[in-house]
């Protein structure tokens, strides 16, 4: 089913544009078997929204799990992220990141003690989660190659750069979609980034896959998605799978 057309709303209107709260489910492959699971969620909460990424994985004698959150605001077309947190524990270290981004002070503060980050700021960061709504925003723009200044966990820029590369449809978990690949254009780099977003779910992440040497490292698919804005406001609320 569809995604609420949350994208046509905002043109009717002079709100800035709005996004569809989500719950989503996830399996984790890797070399075509099932190893884990993974969740995504988008959640409106008063004046900013929360986005989560959480995954449990087990392969040979290899564990991981982790989660991830990302609180942000929406401005004049503009993410805005004020606080990012990652926890990761299993096989070997445990860690544990965090970014606070005070946007009046511009000051930017790093780990579970905050510490203030002697760095430039910019107006235009996000943070390793958030760049995925910002991105949402620019497919609905129509664009097709996008370019953001992401913050990784210790607080350092790195320019991240993507295109678009087909349409094509692509059998998940979920069914089979009409999605946009979208590749990672790094150069001199050995690792490989695709991602597929499907425009009829409000271009909602529905697969990813992450390489090495051209080697698989994990293949994430959607296997199901609850879409969580009230019925009143929203024609379509469903649980689909």
């Amino acid at each position: 089913m569809p995604a609420p057309s949350v994208a046509e709303s905002s043109k009717d209107t002079a709100a800035a544009p709005i996004f569809t709260s989500f719950n989503a489910d996830y399996l984790v492959y890797r070399g075509g078997k099932s190893h884990g699971t993974a969740k995504r969620y988008l959640h409106k909460k008063d004046s900013h929204y929360e986005m989560g990424y959480s995954s449990d994985i087990t392969w040979l004698v290899f564990s991981d799990k982790r989660s991830e959150t990302s609180t942000f605001t929406l401005e004049q077309g503009r993410l805005k992220p004020s606080h990012y947190k990652m926890i990761r524990t299993g096989t070997g270290s445990n860690r544990h990141y965090e970014l606070r981004l005070d946007w009046q002070k511009q000051q930017l503060f790093t780990g579970k003690k905050p510490t203030l980050k002697a760095i430039d700021w910019q107006e235009d960061w996000l943070d390793p989660l958030s760049y995925h709504q910002q991105l949402v925003l620019d497919l609905r723009a129509g664009k097709t190659d996008f370019t953001y200044q992401v913050l990784n966990r210790d607080g350092n820029n790195k320019v991240y750069h993507y295109q678009v590369v087909t349409e094509e449809a692509l059998a998940l978990p979920f069914g089979t979609v009409r999605a946009l690949r979208i590749a990672r254009v790094e150069e001199n780099s050995d690792k490989q980034v695709l991602a597929w977003v499907a425009p009829e779910l409000d271009y909602m992440l529905v697969r990813l896959w992450r390489g090495e040497d051209n080697v698989e490292q994990f293949d994430v698919q959607l296997q199901k998605v609850q879409w969580l804005t009230p019925t009143s406001t929203v024609d379509g609320l469903a649980t689909t799978e």
